[in-house]
């Protein structure tokens, strides 16, 4: 039986939500030989559907860790195209947030996020922001003080889960036995 003692990852691979994007570009790039369409059209839906494609594949085939969850922290893995693998050590990690953004009609993406306290900027001052002292307030007769101690001073780490996807049992059961202080936020669709 898995006690959550060991490490929880997972890569980049050819899984169900890579397949569907990688099939979604392959008909973009089929759109651009049906006859009959403008040429400037096919060559765009060509493009787009064969570097996109590429893209998924590169992605895909690369193998890399898209997440790490260990006795030392948190690692959110990057990408070839700019993304940087972002390292957080569980003695700054405050938090892990589960979340789906709807960025379209009928495209829902799942998101996940660290907040954790390495490099971020110190609190503002709450008197020096009219606005901030009044949500001060506002959240001291609704929240738990030490809830929002916890939080404040600290940046959110995300990266889009359209390519993986998590085991939200394992990562829960991974992050209670490496750091139980720790908050996972599940709000997942």
């Amino acid at each position: 039986m898995d006690d959550g003692r060991r490490a929880y990852e997972v890569r980049y691979g050819w899984n169900a939500p890579t397949v569907r994007g990688a099939l979604l570009c392959l008909l973009l790039l089929g759109l651009a030989f049906v006859p009959g369409s403008p040429g400037w059209a096919a060559v765009v839906l060509g493009i787009v559907g064969a570097m996109s494609f590429s893209a998924i594949a590169l992605l895909a085939c690369s193998r890399r860790v898209a997440l790490r969850v260990d006795p030392e922290g948190v690692t959110l893995g990057g990408t070839p195209f700019g993304i940087e693998t972002e390292r957080m050590g569980w003695p700054e990690v405050v938090s892990i947030d589960l979340w789906t953004e709807q960025s379209h009609r009928m495209v829902k993406t799942p998101h996940i996020g660290v907040r954790h306290r390495k490099g971020s900027a110190p609190p503002l001052e709450a008197s020096s922001f009219p606005g901030l002292r009044q949500l001060d307030e506002y959240l001291a007769t609704r929240v738990p003080a030490e809830f929002v101690e916890t939080f404040r001073g600290t940046v959110l780490a995300s990266r889009g889960m359209a390519l993986w996807r998590v085991d939200r049992s394992r990562l829960k059961a991974t992050v209670q036995a490496f750091a139980p202080e720790v908050h996972v936020f599940d709000r997942l669709d």
